[in-house]
């Protein structure tokens, strides 16, 4: 590629926000210091992974990194539909924008983890009904981040003059970061979205496999982008890695490799967990600090010559 005219390429770490607090904002200011482009935090009621560990709040938690922090971006991977109402998400993603100094980036998804659903009370909702409370979700947000004033009488969400004030920082809003998977979701990210988001792209995948499903996608979303007049490039492709059988952190060969390939298949943007102290996550996740500094400084920094 040509490195003058191609893309940017950019490297995030996403941060497990569990006790305690003190190591959650070490590990931010270390990931800020290393040259990480993105900082990440995820949004669920408790951990996904082990329920009885225990976990703090995103938003929370990303507002206080806020204040720790002094030029990384910010950014929620992903904002959760069934723990958000969008008119005050969006509330929440102006007070964070400006207490960031315009650092935020929202990432949104149509969640659907049990747990969350049931220590809330929030009805597991079928396929159908998510679909379309993700559009209408999606659709309100996109609205409220680029305008002062939101009337939308939808079916699952009846929001009347919803206001914004003061405006948002970030110009002309905060990069709007749409988590999608299959098409319907895929026309949302690539009609609203300033960036999409992808993870997990199946079950019982080569990573070869992995990466081509994540190229057809990118190519989906292309397309859809062209069909509302919107150009392509302009939109971000962010994805998360720790739940693939791409096992890239085994050696940082088959770091690099894997990179390349995703970037060949059309990301832009990548985000790693950064799970401290968490052996048996120590194939999809970074465990330990000298793999965190090794990824930066020397890793990152090769496949940037390359890219």
């Amino acid at each position: 590629m040509n490195k003058n005219r191609g893309p940017k390429f950019t490297f995030g770490i996403m941060v497990t926000p569990m006790p305690p607090f003190k190591r959650v904002i070490e590990h931010a200011k270390l990931i800020e210091s290393l040259g990480f482009d993105k900082l990440w935090v995820p949004d669920h009621f408790v951990n996904p992974e082990d329920k009885e560990a225990g976990w703090f709040d995103c938003w929370t938690i990303l507002t206080a990194l806020a204040t720790h922090t002094d030029q990384i971006v910010l950014g929620t991977l992903v904002s959760s539909m069934t723990l958000r109402n969008p008119a005050i998400l969006a509330r929440m993603a102006l007070t964070l924008d400006h207490i960031s100094n315009g650092r935020l980036e929202l990432g949104v998804g149509a969640a659907g983890v049990p747990d969350c659903h049931k220590m809330t009370g929030v009805p597991i909702w079928e396929p159908r009904e998510r679909s379309e409370r993700y559009r209408e979700f999606v659709e309100i947000l996109d609205h409220m981040l680029r305008e002062e004033l939101t009337t939308y009488p939808g079916q699952y969400y009846n929001i009347q003059g919803a206001l914004i004030h003061p405006g948002f920082v970030s110009k002309p809003r905060p990069k709007f970061n749409v988590a999608a998977k299959g098409p319907k979701a895929l026309r949302l990210a690539a009609h609203y979205g300033d960036a999409w988001n992808a993870m997990y792209p199946g079950d019982g995948l080569t990573p070869k496999q992995n990466s081509e499903v994540i190229r057809k996608s990118c190519e989906m979303l292309c397309d859809f982008a062209l069909e509302y007049g919107r150009d392509p490039d302009q939109i971000g492709r962010t994805f998360l890695y720790g739940w693939t059988s791409d096992n890239l952190f085994c050696s940082m060969d088959e770091f690099e490799d894997t990179i390349l390939r995703y970037a060949e298949a059309g990301i832009r943007d990548f985000c790693f967990i950064y799970a401290y102290g968490l052996d048996p996550f120590k194939d999809n996740a970074i465990t330990t600090e000298d793999l965190l500094k090794r990824i930066a400084l020397e890793a990152i920094p090769a496949i940037k010559e390359k890219l």
